[in-house]
C-alpha cells in the first residue's frame, strides 16, 4: 500500500530545532546534512511500510493508536498514526528523550 506522509507542525518544529543545534551549537553542516538525508529516507519507509513497524510500547501511546520508527543512522525516531492511506507524523524524539512521557 502506498501512503501520503503528513508532518505534524510540532514535528516539523522538533526538526528544525535539532537541525538548528547541529548547525550552530555544534558547527557540524555534514552531520545536520546527513540528518536531512536520513529524515527523507524514513519519510520514504513511511509511504510504502508504515503498517510493518510496531506500535509504541507504552500502553497509553498503543491505545492512541501511536506507532514508531527508528531512523536508520541517527539516534531519532518518529511517532506516527496511520489513517486509512495516510500516515501523520506526529513528533521527532531523540531516541534519548522520554518521548512517552511527554506525548499527551
Amino acid at each position: 500500500m502506498r501512503y501520503n506522509v503528513y508532518i505534524s507542525d510540532l514535528a516539523c518544529e522538533q526538526y528544525d530545532k535539532f537541525l538548528d543545534y547541529i548547525y550552530r551549537v555544534l558547527l557540524n553542516s555534514q552531520a545536520a546534512d546527513s540528518l536531512m538525508q536520513d529524515f527523507d529516507a524514513t519519510i520514504g519507509i513511511l509511504e510504502t511500510q508504515a503498517e510493518i513497524f510496531g506500535y509504541c510500547k507504552s500502553e497509553r501511546l498503543r491505545k492512541m493508536g501511536l506507532h514508531k520508527i527508528h531512523f536508520r543512522r541517527h539516534r531519532y525516531l518518529f511517532v506516527y498514526r496511520i489513517k486509512q492511506d495516510s500516515v501523520i507524523v506526529e513528533g521527532m524524539y531523540h531516541e534519548l528523550q522520554d518521548y512517552e512521557n511527554t506525548i499527551e
